[in-house]
């Protein structure tokens, strides 16, 4: 179950992103946890467009938006991250361009609908997080999230 304050984060995050226009998605242990995985997320994680991301800063102004810093590659597509602090959460907003392993889901709209009280939101199916998990070499994540789908 998702704790209160991961969803307070979630929903601010919603509200601005869609007030917005940016197209969006949850990722990582917080999305795998709101699909049923017994995970303990330690952060959010959204995935965004790199073009988008530079907009972060004055979207989340009031929630200490750090600058845009560039990712040690995980795979040849370099990525990009924004930090910053809702509440006690800490959220990590990854942008890459459009062949990135993460967006490039985004935009093919590998996504599913997770209902947080009244709000839907966009979240990376689980095969696409798995998919994405050992393009990345975490083949460690993506056995865990295939055991899974094997059980359900």
């Amino acid at each position: 179950m998702i704790n209160e304050n991961f969803k307070n984060a979630i929903k601010i995050i919603h509200i601005l992103l869609n007030e917005n226009n940016i197209k969006w998605a949850l990722i990582g242990s917080t999305n795998m946890q709101l699909q049923g995985m017994d995970v303990n997320p330690h952060d959010l994680d959204i995935v965004v467009q790199l073009k988008d991301l530079e907009k972060m800063r004055e979207i989340f102004s009031d929630y200490n938006a750090s600058a845009i810093k560039e990712l040690k590659p995980l795979t040849d597509e370099p990525g990009w991250e924004v930090k910053l602090e809702i509440g006690d959460v800490e959220v990590q907003i990854l942008g890459e361009r459009d062949t990135g392993e993460y967006v490039s889901k985004l935009l093919a709209n590998k996504l599913t609908k997770k209902k947080i009280d009244d709000i839907i939101i966009p979240c990376f199916t689980l095969e696409a997080e798995a998919q994405t998990y050992a393009e990345t070499n975490r083949e460690h994540k993506a056995h865990l999230i295939q055991e899974f789908l094997e059980r359900a």
